[in-house]
């Protein structure tokens, strides 16, 4: 018998190296060196495998918080580990941002949530914060990975686009922890406003001994 990991580490080395369509019960099996029919103790289907295997990716991300850090500090290096994790696994991008749907990542999302809560970050915003910071990782991970300068020759037609995308002054990781930190800026406002809302609905005691 072969273990569970190992199976979901050679089939994200099979969909790394050759993407998603690559990947079958035969070839994995045949990679393995084992039976197929063997590989169906661990698993129902190929789909099954993929989303082991994009767990395997999102558990990358999952040991960057401390404990010492408030979430402030441990949550921006957790979007930042997002997408290195994407970066470093592009092919599952499709799988990943259908992470909520097909159920996994939610350990990841749970313990952030709780975190949150417990660092006095109000449950109505926990989610709108988590949601932001992961669309912008899927995004810049999609762009990254997609997109490109002009292509040879291109100068001369879009001699605008040559050279600023030449001379742009900002990195992509630069970008990324720029619109990082507004998300988070945004948010602590909506955390302050919705604080001083909430004290201002508080009854004030009347006095009646005067």
């Amino acid at each position: 018998m072969i273990s569970r990991r190992k199976v979901l580490e050679v089939a994200l080395e099979i969909v790394d190296r050759d993407g998603l369509e690559a990947l079958s019960i035969r070839r994995l099996a045949a990679t393995l060196g084992v039976n197929g029919a063997s590989l169906y103790h661990h698993f129902r289907s190929k789909e099954d495998i993929l989303v082991g295997v994009a767990d395997v990716v999102l558990a990358e991300v999952r040991g960057v918080e401390e404990p010492g850090a408030s979430w402030r500090e441990w949550l921006p290096e957790n979007a930042r580990a997002m997408r290195r994790a994407l970066l470093a696994h592009p092919a599952l991008l499709p799988i990943l941002v259908a992470s909520r749907s097909h159920g996994f990542g939610a350990h990841l999302l749970d313990t952030s949530a709780a975190r949150l809560m417990c660092e006095g970050v109000p449950s109505a915003v926990v989610m709108p914060l988590l949601d932001a910071l992961a669309a912008f990782a899927v995004s810049s991970a999609l762009h990254e990975t997609l997109s490109g300068g002009p292509g040879e020759g291109a100068a001369e037609e879009y001699p605008a686009l040559a050279k600023a995308v030449a001379e742009r002054g900002l990195s992509a990781d630069q970008i990324y922890d720029l619109v990082i930190a507004s998300i988070l800026q945004a948010i602590d406002t909506a955390v302050e406003q919705q604080r001083a809302r909430w004290m201002s609905s508080i009854p004030v005691p009347v006095d009646e001994s005067r």
